[in-house]
């Protein structure tokens, strides 16, 4: 079965088309090489031409950009402040760049960006096809096959856990009603209590907090922003019930319930820990959370975090250290890798190499000194 998915990949098919296309074409086999190195080049190009023209549209219009990417493998530098994460990896070979909502009106503003991605993306294909006409040769056929299959892909209207492709912003922004209209419009206010809660503003963000429960007391992404708040005040149970009845909303799609899953395991071990919840009731509701976003698509290895602590309150430290330094690094966001890096600080203690917890922890507060489990730890560290 797991040869069949490894055949069925589209990857592997793209492969196995474009060889067969420059072999028949060419029949040369340093030709069909030749393809296969266009098709590597056409893959990465292309989806640069998409990214680059998602980063540009968001900038332009007032799209709010969260996090920008460059490369793949261990993290080499970043430049992160509470509004943007900008990360630089080993191995530049893509571009990441995330976009939400940010400025009122802002489903045009986002609208606009995923236009400006599709534009540029078909202005590549028209380039790779020309060079196609002009030149041919395999480098030239595998180049556009993967231009052209990458943009193509892209266009697909298709939303999982983990992204949301261009051509479903393209489609459904602006044909979007009802709760889905409601959370962009409420976007300004809801980006604004994240972001003082991402400052350490507690006080501010309370207050703006306190303003979306009376103003949207039921829509989803106003929930999960005073989820937020409740946590960076150290206020775990009160999270927590909120996280729940997100979890347990019964008109969310697939793709939300796999965040709100995800979201509930991490909160459910971080209230055990801190001793607001019963460990018998808080694991298994952890548990089980874990599964379900698993199961519904979620990208399994953004739930190391919530592994790793996992792992620590059973008392398995090495596993708990191998994975929060793994979330740790793999994580862009700046209050999740703070967090990661506190768990990994507190496996270190339970391991008793409070050298390396030391270590750990000094990340962590060169982030998010604030942070409750930050804090906390820095506390426990001290009096060892």
């Amino acid at each position: 079965m797991r040869l069949l998915r490894i055949v069925r990949h589209p990857l592997v098919l793209l492969a196995v088309v474009t060889s067969a296309a420059v072999g028949i074409t060419h029949g040369s086999a340093a030709e069909v090489g030749w393809g296969l190195v266009g098709l590597v080049v056409g893959l990465l190009s292309g989806l640069l031409s998409l990214q680059i023209g998602m980063l540009v549209g968001a900038v332009a219009l007032g799209a709010r950009v969260h996090k920008v990417v460059v490369g793949v493998g261990t993290r080499v530098a970043d430049w992160t402040t509470p509004r943007r994460a900008v990360v630089l990896r080993a191995v530049p070979l893509f571009l990441s760049v995330s976009v939400g909502p940010g400025r009122a009106p802002a489903r045009p503003r986002m609208w606009g960006a995923a236009l400006c991605s599709a534009l540029l993306g078909l202005a590549w294909c028209g380039l790779v096809i020309t060079a196609l006409a002009t030149w041919g040769g395999g480098f030239t056929l595998g180049l556009a096959i993967a231009g052209v299959a990458t943009v193509a892909n892209a266009l697909v209207p298709r939303k999982s856990p983990g992204s949301t492709s261009t051509g479903w912003l393209l489609v459904n922004l602006p044909r979007l009603t009802g709760v889905r209209a409601q959370q962009l419009d409420a976007a300004p206010l809801v980006s604004a209590t994240v972001d003082a809660a991402q400052d350490g503003d507690l006080a501010g963000a309370a207050k703006l907090a306190g303003n979306l429960a009376d103003t949207y007391p039921t829509l989803r992404t106003a929930t999960a922003a005073r989820v937020l708040v409740l946590q960076a005040q150290g206020r775990f149970a009160e999270a927590l019930l909120l996280a729940m009845a997100l979890a347990g909303d019964t008109d969310q799609t697939p793709a939300e319930a796999a965040v709100s899953f995800a979201a509930l395991a991490g909160l459910a071990y971080a209230t055990v820990e801190a001793g607001h919840l019963e460990p018998e009731l808080g694991l298994g509701t952890a548990a089980q959370a874990l599964e379900n976003a698993e199961t519904l698509g979620y990208p399994t290895h953004k739930l190391n975090g919530s592994r790793a602590l996992r792992e620590l309150l059973a008392g398995n430290t090495e596993q708990a250290i191998s994975l929060a330094r793994l979330a740790a690094d793999s994580g862009d966001d700046r209050l999740g890798r703070a967090d990661d890096l506190a768990t990994l600080a507190r496996a270190y203690m339970a391991a008793g190499d409070n050298r390396a917890a030391r270590q750990a922890l000094d990340e962590a507060e060169r982030i998010v000194p604030w942070w409750p489990r930050v804090a906390i730890t820095r506390t426990r560290l001290d009096l060892a």
